[in-house]
C-alpha cells in the first residue's frame, strides 16, 4: 500500500536502499492508535512521553524488510520497535526489538520480546544507541551498535505481514527516536509463501464437510519453506502441522499432525504438470504455478494433492486425497485466499 510520496521517496533514494521514515520535523506518515499526545516531534526525534501509545508507519508495510533507528531512553523507561505488526487499540500484535535498560521489566534492549530474552544492561541510561532489525522470511535478526543480540528462526511463522511501530509503554517513560530507516528486501520467491485462508463455500469433501476454520502459514526458511497449519473440524476439534520442506521430493519430517508424519514436495514441471494433472482431473491455467503434495504416516503413502496457485497469487486450491484416522479415502477439494 504504497503511497506516492513513498514511491517518489524510493526513486530519490533508489542508489541507497535505505529510505528515511521520518522527516526530522514532523509527523508525517504515522500514526498513534491511541493518545496521539504522547508522540511529538523536539530536536530532530520522535519523542514519547505520556499515556501508553503505539506509533505507526502507515506509508508501507514489512514483509521483508530492514528498520533500524537511533534510541535514547530515561531511567526506568520502557519502550520498542515493533515490526510486522497490525493496526490496532492496545498493545499491537506484531514483533517487537525490546528498548529497555533499567524498566522493572527485567527483559531488556536488543531483546526479541516474548521470543528471546536478553538480560543483560547493554546500554547506560540517557544514552543514544542503535538498534537494526532484520526480517527475512522467518529469520529474525537484531543488533545493538553493531553487537548481534538476536537469530532467531521463528517455526511458528507468527506474524508475517505488517507496519512498523513505536512504543510509549507507560507514562513516566521517556523515549526519542531519530534517524529512523527502513530497507525493503525482496519478497519471497516461491508462490506458496503467505498466509491463507479457507474459503469454505468453494471447498468440498468427498465424504463429510470442510473444515469450519482452516489457515496456512507458508514462510520461506533458509532454501525451504516452513509450513504451519490450524485448523477446526465440523465437530470442534483441533489439528495442526508444522514441518521444514524442500521442493525437492525428497520426505521431510511432519509434527503435530493425527494423520501423517512425513510430507515431501516437488514443484511440477509443464510436461509432468499435463500429464498428471489431466488424470487427476485437475484443470491447470497458464502460468499457474503447481505442486505435487504427498503424506505418508511412517513409509505407508496416505495423501496425495496438487497445490496450485493462481497467476495473480491470490488463491491456493489444493485438490486431490487423503487417508482418514479410521482408514476410508476421502477426495477433497480447498480453495484458500491470501490474506497477507
Amino acid at each position: 500500500m504504497a503511497s506516492l510520496a513513498f514511491g517518489a521517496n524510493h526513486l530519490k533514494h533508489q542508489k541507497d536502499p535505505w529510505i528515511p521514515i521520518f522527516d526530522g520535523s514532523t509527523l508525517e506518515g504515522w500514526k498513534a492508535n491511541e493518545h496521539p499526545e504522547s508522540w511529538t516531534v523536539k530536536d530532530g526525534a520522535i519523542r514519547g512521553d505520556g499515556p501508553a501509545s503505539h506509533l505507526f508507519y502507515m506509508t508501507e508495510k514489512c514483509v521483508n524488510c530492514e528498520f533500524k533507528a537511533e534510541v535514547r531512553i530515561n531511567h526506568g523507561g520502557n519502550s520498542g520497535m515493533y515490526f510486522r505488526t497490525a493496526f490496532g487499540p492496545g498493545f499491537p500484535k506484531g514483533y517487537e526489538a525490546q528498548v529497555d535498560s533499567t524498566h522493572t521489566d527485567p527483559v531488556r534492549t536488543g531483546s526479541l520480546y516474548g521470543f528471546v530474552k536478553i538480560f543483560e544492561q547493554l546500554v547506560p541510561d540517557d544514552t543514544w544507541f542503535t538498534q537494526h532489525i532484520i526480517v527475512d522470511g522467518n529469520h529474525i535478526q537484531i543488533f545493538v551498535n553493531d553487537k548481534q543480540t538476536v537469530d532467531f528462526v521463528d517455526q511458528a511463522n507468527t506474524y508475517t505481514d505488517g507496519f512498523l511501530a513505536l512504543q510509549q509503554h507507560n507514562a513516566g517513560s521517556v523515549v526519542e527516536f531519530k534517524n529512523l530507516m527502513m530497507k525493503p528486501l525482496p519478497p519471497p520467491k516461491s508462490p506458496l509463501a503467505g498466509t491463507w485462508r479457507l474459503n469454505r463455500e468453494q471447498s468440498k469433501f468427498s465424504v463429510g464437510e470442510p473444515p469450519t476454520q482452516l489457515e496456512l502459514r507458508i514462510l520461506e526458511e533458509t532454501n525451504g519453506l516452513r509450513y504451519q497449519s490450524a485448523s477446526v473440524t465440523t465437530d470442534g476439534q483441533k489439528h495442526g502441522a508444522n514441518y521444514f520442506a524442500r521442493t525437492d521430493g525428497m520426505d521431510y519430517r511432519v509434527t503435530g499432525s493425527p494423520t501423517y508424519d512425513h510430507v515431501s514436495i516437488e514443484l511440477t514441471d509443464a510436461h509432468y504438470v499435463h500429464q498428471t494433472l489431466r488424470l487427476a482431473k485437475v484443470r491447470k491455467k497458464r502460468d499457474d504455478h503447481t505442486y505435487l503434495v504427498e503424506t505418508k504416516m511412517g513409509y505407508t503413502p496416505v495423501g496425495k494433492a496438487y497445490y496450485t496457485v493462481s497467476p495473480d497469487g491470490k488463491t491456493l486450491t489444493r485438490e486431490g486425497t487423503t487417508k482418514h484416522e479410521d482408514g476410508q479415502v476421502i477426495e477433497y477439494k480447498e480453495v484458500l485466499q491470501k490474506v497477507e
